[in-house]
């Protein structure tokens, strides 16, 4: 399956014609303004007056710097202030499977007397569970997203286990039938896609739920992954390579890392993105809905940089973006096609 040429497909098809007919009206807010506006789209309802009094507040403050601090600390505030309600639950569940992921991690390392650089594995599986819990954060707090995003990834999750089987010797060695792998690396993350935007009848929505799917799943399958080695350890089927113990539980490891933390996460989240992104071309409808005031988001001023294109339809058309956009779809296609054919 040509993976790296069907994502840049799927890319190429997220950003087609994404912003071709929107424009903002006004002057272009900066980058605090702009970041501000999207922490204000964390807060739930009852922080609706403190969000506006944020940004009120932002308006009268001059120098670069100081608007940075003030945008940096209220971004902060809203990612920590309660009520957090399911977004809360949701991160302290991450965060026990990531801890999960890194101690299982561990125990193998020092259960087989494995020293030395091993133990560098430690540091970046560590770094990559506490990056994805952290990036689920602001996620889980947007409305609609943190439902329909948890289920899609424990779906995602439970279909990458089911077709090892559910059993640890399995998940390790198995070999996938040919159908599997267009299954679990395209018509999973694109249904997941389709179910977000469709659940709350929004393409930015549909494009953050596939976001939160794909981190759920990664940190799912990883901790499941990493138990697996635990159990068997460098058991299994007869290895006739000669290979060292230590040699092989490394090499588990590290397929554990490279596939559930790098390469699920990202099919999952781009495929998710394109299915979504497409939906909405189809159906307009969708994107209307993302035309909102920032008021749906807890304060009252339009958000066009944070909710989506939000803005008004060019009056001209932009024909070298088409052109462009076109090009750039047909020449991921061709690539798809050819990587195909030569494999």
């Amino acid at each position: 399956m040509p993976i790296i040429p069907a994502l840049l497909l799927c890319i190429a098809v997220a950003l087609f014609r994404r912003s071709e007919k929107a424009v903002v009206e006004g002057p272009k807010p900066d980058v605090p303004l702009r970041l501000l506006r999207w922490a204000a789209g964390l807060l739930s309802a009852q922080r609706h007056e403190w969000g506006q009094a944020m940004l009120g507040e932002l308006d009268h403050i001059d120098g670069r710097a100081r608007r940075w601090r003030f945008a940096i600390g209220c971004v902060v505030a809203a990612l920590l202030l309660p009520p957090w309600g399911r977004a809360g639950a949701g991160v302290l569940a991450m965060l026990a499977v990531a801890i999960g992921g890194v101690g299982v991690y561990a125990s193998v390392l020092t259960h087989y007397g494995l020293g030395g650089g091993s133990w560098i594995g430690v540091g970046i599986v560590s770094v990559l569970l506490l990056g994805f819990t952290l990036a689920a954060v602001p996620l889980l707090r947007r409305p609609g997203v943190a439902v329909p995003g948890l289920l899609g990834g424990v779906f995602v999750a439970l279909t990458w286990i089911a077709m090892s089987g559910f059993g640890f010797v399995s998940f390790i060695t198995r070999v996938w039938p040919a159908w599997a792998v267009p299954l679990l690396f395209l018509v999973l993350p694109a249904a997941v896609g389709v179910m977000g935007t469709l659940w709350r009848g929004s393409a930015v929505a549909g494009r953050r739920t596939a976001r939160l799917a794909a981190i759920t799943a990664g940190l799912g399958v990883y901790l499941y992954g990493t138990i697996a080695v635990a159990h068997v350890g460098a058991g299994g089927p007869p290895d006739d390579s000669g290979f060292s113990i230590g040699y092989i539980i490394n090499d588990r490891l590290g397929n554990n890392m490279i596939f559930y933390l790098l390469l699920l996460p990202l099919v999952t989240a781009t495929v998710g993105w394109a299915a979504s992104a497409a939906l909405a071309h189809m159906r307009p409808q969708l994107v209307a809905a993302d035309l909102v005031s920032f008021e749906t988001y807890g304060v009252a001023s339009p958000m066009p940089a944070a909710v989506g294109s939000a803005g008004v339809a060019a009056t001209a058309p932009r024909t070298r973006h088409v052109v462009l956009q076109y090009g750039l779809v047909g020449a991921a296609a061709l690539l798809v096609a050819a990587t195909m054919l030569v494999g």
